[in-house]
C-alpha cells in the first residue's frame, strides 16, 4: 500500500501547477483506486464466502447428527414401549376371554349366545395379533436391530453381553407365556387346561413387563452412550468452528477494515493537496468499521441463543420449560408481551385448542382466559397458514378483525389489548402440530427480520413439541392399559372407564363455566382429569375375583378387602411415578390422588384415611360424583341399574355428606346436559342399562 501511494505522489508532484494535468491525475487515480478495490475485495470476499460455507456445513452436520440420533431413539423407545403394552394386552385379552366363557357357561346368562360367541372371536383375533407383534419384535431385537420402513436401526452390538443377558431373560419368560397364550387361544371353554394357562399368564405378566422395561432402559442407555460420542465430536467441531469464527473476525479486521481505513485516509490526504476544502476526517470509515463489527457481534449473539435453545431441547426439558426459555432469551430479538401455543385436538385434528401461554403481565387475563378455548380451524384464517407452512404477521389486529368473522378467541385477545401478532405454524415431517403466537400490545412492531429469526428456530421448537406429545401419549397409553387390566376382571364394567371419564370431564367444564373452583380448573387440570380419571379403580387388579364378582352383599371381611383397592392403586401409581422421575418428569401426581381419595366423603366418613371437606383433592371429589352416578345408572354384579330419576335422588341425598355440595349444585344446575350424556350412553350400551 505504501509503494502504491508513493508512486502516485511522485506523479502528482511532476504535474503540479497544471489544471488539465490535475484533472487527468484525478481520473487516473480514480480508475486505479476502483480497479485495486475490486481485486482486493474480490479475493477477500471469496475467502469469507468459503469460510461461511464451512461454518454452515459444520453447523448443519452437528444438527443433523443430533436430530437423527434423537429420531432413531424415539422410534426404538416407542417400539419397545408398544411391546410392553402388548404383553399387558395379552394378559388383558386372556382374562377377558375367561370372563366371556364364564358368561357363556352361566345358567343366569343375560346376553345372547351369538353375541358372546362374537366377543370370543374378536378377543381371540386381538390376542393372536398381540402375540404375533410381541414375538416378532423380540425376535428382531434379538438380532440387535429393529426395522422401520425397510431401514434397520441397530441398538445393540453383537458383542454386547449385557444386552444378550437381558434379551435372554425376556425370552425365558416369554416362551412359557406364549405357550400358555396359545393354549388359551385353542380353548373353546374355560376347562382345566385353560385355567392353568390363565394362571401362568397372570403370574408371568408382571415379570415380563419388568424385563421388557429393563430392555427399554438398556436401549435408552446405549443411545445415550452413542449420543455422548456424538456430543464429544460436536464439541470438537464446535471448538474448530469457534477458531474459524475468530479467524474470520480477526481477518476481516486486519485484511479488510484496517487496510481500507488506511487506503481511505491516504486517498483523502491526496485529495487535500488539490482541494484543501476537503475534510480528511476518518470518521466515515470508523463509522463503517463500527457498524460492521456490531453486525458481526450480533450474528454471533444470535447463534449463541440458537445453541442455547437447541441445548434446552436436547437436555430433555418439557415443552413448557422450553417455552419459558424462549420467552426469556428472545425478548431482545422480538418485541412481545405474550407467547401462546395452540394445539390440534379432536377428530382428525380439525379442532384447535389454546394450550399454553406465558405473559409479562401486560395482558392480565392471558393466558387464563384463552386456556381450553377451541375453534374449528376450517372456519379461520389459520387454515391458510397450515397450507402455506409460512408464518404470518398482523400488525394491526383491530383493523384486520373488522374484515373477518370475529371468533371467541379473537374477542378475548382483543379485549385483553393484543394489537400485533406473529403466527408461527409448527409441524414435523409434514404433520401439523399447532401454532406459536407472539403478541404485542403495540401496533406495527413486527418486520420481516423477526419472521426470518423465527423461521430459524421453528424446526427446533417443533421437535421439542413432538417429543412432549410423544411422551404424553406413551404414558397415557401405558396407564390406560394398566387400568384396563383391572377392568377386565369385571366384565359388567367393560366400558365404565370411558363413561365416567366423559362424566368427569363434563363436570369439570361445567364447574368452570359456573365459576365454581374456576381458579383451579385450568385447561391443563381438565386435560389431566381426562387422562387419569380412568385410573381411579386401577387397584382392583389386586382384589380377589370371588370378592370382585360376588353377586350379593359383601360381608365385613370381604368389604375390608375390597376397600384396599384405593390404597393399592395409589401405591401402584407411586411406584410408576418413582420410575418415571428418573427422567426428571412428574406425570402421575393427579392419578395418584384420584386413585387414593375418590372414595373419601365430604363429611369424613369415607376411606381409606377419612379426609373431609376441601382436604379431599378437587379432582377426587369430581371423579367421586361421576363414578357413583355411572355405577348407579348401570348394571353391576350385585344390582340392576337404577333409573335416572332414582339415581339423581341418591346424589341429592348425598349432598354435603358423601359429596361436595358445590359440585352437586352444579350437577343439578346443568341436569339437562348430564341427561343428554346418559341417554347417549344408554343408546350405545343397552346391555348395561
Amino acid at each position: 500500500m505504501g509503494i502504491l501511494i508513493l508512486r502516485y505522489s511522485g506523479n502528482i508532484d511532476s504535474i503540479r501547477g497544471s489544471g488539465e494535468q490535475t484533472s487527468v491525475t484525478h481520473t487516473s487515480l480514480q480508475r486505479v483506486k476502483s480497479s485495486w478495490l475490486k481485486e482486493f475485495f474480490r479475493i477477500r470476499m471469496i475467502l469469507i464466502a468459503a469460510s461461511v460455507f464451512a461454518i454452515a456445513l459444520v453447523t448443519l452436520t452437528i444438527v443433523f447428527l443430533a436430530e437423527h440420533q434423537e429420531y432413531e431413539r424415539n422410534l426404538v423407545v416407542n417400539q419397545l414401549g408398544m411391546q410392553r403394552m402388548y404383553s399387558q394386552k395379552i394378559a388383558l385379552e386372556a382374562n377377558r376371554l375367561g370372563s366371556v366363557f364364564d358368561a357363556i357357561d352361566s345358567p343366569s346368562r343375560v346376553q345372547d349366545l351369538d353375541l358372546l360367541d362374537a366377543k370370543v372371536l374378536t378377543i381371540k383375533t386381538d390376542l393372536t395379533r398381540s402375540l404375533e407383534i410381541f414375538g416378532e419384535t423380540l425376535e428382531r431385537i434379538g438380532t440387535g436391530c429393529l426395522s422401520f420402513d425397510g431401514v434397520e436401526i441397530c441398538v445393540f452390538k453383537p458383542d454386547d453381553r449385557e444386552a444378550r443377558e437381558v434379551i435372554a431373560a425376556v425370552d425365558t419368560i416369554w416362551q412359557p407365556f406364549r405357550k400358555a397364550s396359545e393354549t388359551v387361544l385353542e380353548s373353546a371353554t374355560k376347562d382345566q387346561e385353560f385355567r392353568k394357562a390363565l394362571i401362568l399368564i397372570n403370574e408371568n405378566s408382571a415379570p415380563l413387563v419388568e424385563q421388557s422395561m429393563l430392555l427399554s432402559e438398556l436401549a435408552i442407555k446405549r443411545f445415550a452412550e452413542e449420543y455422548r460420542n456424538t456430543r464429544s465430536l460436536a464439541i470438537a467441531l464446535t471448538v474448530c468452528l469457534a477458531l474459524l469464527c475468530a479467524w474470520i473476525v480477526v481477518g476481516t479486521y486486519r485484511y479488510i477494515i484496517e487496510p481500507y481505513t488506511v487506503f481511505y485516509r491516504g486517498i483523502t490526504s491526496l485529495g487535500e493537496k488539490f482541494n484543501p476544502a476537503v475534510n480528511a476526517d476518518p470518521a466515515p470509515a470508523q463509522a463503517r468499521k463500527s457498524r460492521l463489527m456490531d453486525e458481526v457481534n450480533e450474528t454471533f449473539s444470535i447463534m449463541q441463543d440458537m445453541i442455547n435453545i437447541v441445548g434446552t431441547i436436547y437436555e430433555g426439558n418439557s415443552f413448557r420449560e422450553t417455552l419459558h426459555r424462549i420467552f426469556v432469551l428472545f425478548r431482545n430479538r422480538i418485541p412481545y408481551n405474550y407467547i401462546g401455543v395452540a394445539t390440534f385436538t379432536g377428530y382428525q385434528g380439525k379442532m384447535l385448542q389454546a394450550s399454553w401461554g406465558e405473559s409479562d403481565g401486560s395482558f392480565r387475563g392471558l393466558p387464563a382466559r384463552l386456556e381450553g378455548v377451541t375453534v374449528d380451524i376450517s372456519i379461520t384464517s389459520l387454515g391458510e397458514i397450515i397450507q402455506s407452512g409460512q408464518p404470518r404477521i398482523i400488525n394491526d389486529l383491530p383493523a384486520y378483525s373488522t374484515r373477518r368473522p370475529l371468533h371467541d378467541y379473537t374477542r378475548i385477545i382483543l379485549d385483553e389489548g393484543v394489537r400485533s401478532s406473529i403466527t408461527l405454524p409448527l409441524s414435523v415431517n409434514g404433520k401439523p402440530l399447532g401454532f406459536l403466537f407472539f403478541s404485542s400490545a403495540q401496533t406495527h412492531v413486527y418486520t420481516e427480520v423477526h419472521l426470518q429469526f423465527l423461521r430459524n428456530i421453528r424446526n427446533a421448537l417443533a421437535l421439542s413439541f413432538e417429543k412432549d406429545i410423544f411422551v404424553d401419549d406413551l404414558v397415557y397409553s401405558s396407564t390406560l392399559a394398566l387400568a384396563k387390566m383391572a377392568e377386565a376382571k369385571d366384565e359388567d364394567t367393560a366400558v365404565h372407564l370411558d363413561r365416567m371419564k366423559e362424566y368427569s370431564v363434563l363436570l369439570a367444564k361445567r364447574l368452570k363455566h359456573h365459576g365454581v373452583y374456576a381458579d383451579r380448573l385450568s385447561a391443563e387440570f381438565i386435560h389431566s382429569i381426562e387422562k387419569f380419571s380412568p385410573m381411579h379403580d386401577i387397584g382392583k387388579v389386586g382384589i380377589r375375583d370371588d370378592v370382585l364378582r360376588k353377586p350379593g352383599k359383601l360381608d365385613p371381611e370381604e368389604m375390608a378387602h375390597m376397600r384396599t383397592h384405593a390404597s393399592y392403586g395409589a401405591n401402584v401409581l407411586r411406584e410408576a411415578e418413582q420410575n418415571i422421575a428418573r427422567s426428571g418428569r412428574t406425570l402421575f401426581a393427579m392419578g395418584i390422588r384420584i386413585a387414593a381419595y375418590h372414595h373419601e366423603k365430604w363429611d369424613g366418613s369415607g376411606y381409606p384415611v377419612g379426609l373431609a371437606g376441601e382436604k379431599i383433592p378437587l379432582e377426587a371429589r369430581i371423579v367421586a360424583v361421576a363414578d357413583v352416578f355411572d355405577a348407579l345408572t348401570t348394571r353391576r354384579p350385585y344390582k340392576e341399574p337404577f333409573t335416572f330419576e332414582d339415581s339423581i335422588d341418591i346424589l341429592k341425598q348425598g349432598r354435603g355428606a358423601h359429596f361436595d355440595p358445590a359440585i352437586i349444585d352444579v350437577f343439578f344446575a346443568d341436569l339437562s346436559i348430564f341427561r343428554e350424556y346418559y341417554d347417549r350412553f344408554k343408546q350405545e350400551m343397552k346391555h348395561d342399562y
